[in-house]
């Protein structure tokens, strides 16, 4: 879980730089950023989840609230399909 949330990191940090640097965005590492990054924090939620058994879904306990807040990030602010749709149509504008 570590390594993947630290490969989440890094890609939303180049995303993060290629606009700091004077660049314009770029959408699909944008995209690419989120789709990964939305996808690493719920399988690591549900892995928490998954460790503490039924006292994850317990709602005085963290895992539970941590699995909600992680899976809302592949709804709000473009579902993780319409990502995908952006990255795939970036690639296939730049001849890949």
């Amino acid at each position: 879980m570590h390594t993947e949330t630290e490969a989440a990191r890094q890609l939303t940090l180049k995303s993060a730089w290629a606009v700091d640097s004077g660049g314009s965005p770029n959408t699909k590492l944008a995209s690419m950023a989120k789709e990964f990054a939305s996808r690493v924090a719920v399988d690591a939620a549900n892995e928490c989840v998954q460790i503490h058994g039924g006292s994850g879904f317990v709602d005085d306990f963290d895992a539970e609230r941590l699995y909600r807040d992680a899976k809302i990030t592949q709804i709000y602010e473009g579902t993780t399909e319409i990502q995908k749709m952006i990255i795939a149509r970036e690639l296939q504008g730049k001849g890949f």
